[in-house]
């Protein structure tokens, strides 16, 4: 999501904006609409176009912006069933008097600003900077918080998983010693009648399109999927092929690792899987060797001048033959006038581009690699620390919350299904 704060005016200004003005021009139904026009009464409490407009600004940011007002159109009609759904939410849970304190709130946007790097307040800058507010935030965050509550406390005592069952889920993961198992994330998308399934399946097939060009997909899952996952930006956790719908495990053996999937049809409307990771049950796999990894790098902008390149490779040219050590790669870095940023931080081999895993996976700690001509410039390598994968054995706990989250999960499906059948929802 960080990202969708770069470049933010000119986003705002060039997409949503310009599509913003088309719609209303050609939309005849909405050419008279005030900027604060109610444009959905969901059991008599109102949902303006102001509200939908701060929350689609958001949504098309972390999108990456629209191209035509086609686009824009489909983006919106999904923003408003969001807001639907929320609004059902936290008028079920004000019968049962759950409030969400303004303290709690606050926190959780400070959780929010955190994972993204960000003090409270350049995210509320940020958010301003694309045309939305915090305001517009912390009402979904609400909405997220209170459903999930509720489903936890009115629901939870009816997840029933008994321990033989854990018992059976885990020497299944035994049985599958060797066999892929697949951490998995979803959007979820509901259709509520036959007349919504082609608009929902447009807009499902938009989404993995968008996706496709960079969009973030928990920060799509948080704006739009309507699972409890959402909260969690649809993390599904580890889950292996036997335990999936049928659907799933089919859209899922031709998948790569960062790939997402079509829309798949479940009996509830339209799910977008993404496949975060996949590993061997019950087998250590090299390719999760975490290693810890600082550079000398010089960028493709210094690599421009013949002179620099010169400099840099007559300093550190010829470290790979060298003994070295990584408590001097600052030293090197200033002997090359490298300006790129030296840490690399730790991440596992499969994590690592082909061509620097290729490097790394048998580089020996402290030692230095060959001068690297990638695309952002010239780089040396330092391997700083290595750990080995382990295996790691199923936990009865681990187990049993898995599966009373994923019941969970599908129980309060069905609850939010039920209030937006019972519901007076009224669009203007």
């Amino acid at each position: 999501m960080a990202r969708l704060f770069e470049k933010t005016k000119l986003l705002v200004r060039n997409s949503l904006i310009g599509a913003t003005i088309a719609a209303m021009v050609t939309g005849a139904s909405h050419a008279q609409q005030t900027i604060n026009s109610i444009e959905v009464l969901v059991n008599d409490e109102p949902i303006s176009s102001f509200d939908i407009n701060q929350r689609l600004r958001l949504v098309i940011a972390v999108a990456g912006g629209v191209e035509s007002e086609q686009e824009f159109l489909k983006v919106r009609e999904q923003v408003i069933r969001s807001m639907v759904d929320e609004r059902l939410q936290l008028q079920e849970a004000k019968t049962v008097e759950l409030i969400i304190p303004e303290s709690d709130l606050e926190q959780f946007f400070a959780r929010r600003a955190q994972g993204l790097n960000q003090t409270p307040e350049q995210l509320e800058a940020a958010l301003q900077g694309i045309g939305s507010s915090k305001q517009t935030m912390v009402d979904q965050m609400e909405a997220e918080i209170a459903w999930s509550q509720l489903v936890q406390g009115r629901l939870g005592s009816f997840v029933s998983v008994s321990d033989e069952e854990v018992e059976a889920y885990i020497q299944r993961i035994y049985d599958n010693r060797g066999k892929f198992e697949y951490r998995l994330a979803e959007i979820v998308l509901i259709v509520d009648s036959p007349e919504q399934e082609e608009s929902v399946r447009a807009n499902a097939e938009e989404l993995v399109e968008r996706i496709k060009k960079g969009a973030s997909f928990p920060d799509l899952a948080q704006q739009l999927s309507a699972s409890s996952t959402a909260a969690v930006g649809g993390d599904l956790g580890w889950v292996t092929a036997e335990d999936m719908d049928p659907n799933y495990s089919d859209a899922i053996q031709d998948l790569a690792v960062g790939d997402v999937s079509s829309p798949i049809r479940t009996p509830g409307g339209y799910v977008i899987l993404a496949q975060r990771d996949r590993r061997r049950i019950l087998t250590a796999d090299p390719l999760d060797t975490q290693l810890t990894l600082l550079q000398v790098h010089l960028t493709a902008e210094q690599a421009e001048d013949s002179d620099a390149v010169a400099k840099f490779r007559a300093a550190v040219g010829d470290l790979h033959n060298q003994e070295t050590s990584c408590g001097e790669v600052a030293q090197y870095v200033e002997a090359a006038g490298a300006e790129g940023r030296a840490e690399i931080g730790n991440l596992r081999l499969r994590d690592l581009q082909p061509e620097i895993r290729n490097v790394v996976m048998d580089a020996e700690v402290d030692t230095a690699s060959e001068v690297m001509t990638m695309d952002d410039g010239l780089r040396v390598l330092f391997v700083c620390s290595r750990t080995e994968p382990t295996v790691q054995e199923p936990q009865f706990d681990a187990v049993y919350d898995q599966m009373e989250q994923q019941r969970l999960s599908m129980m309060g499906r069905r609850y939010l299904r039920d209030l937006r059948r019972d519901a007076i929802i009224d669009y203007r």
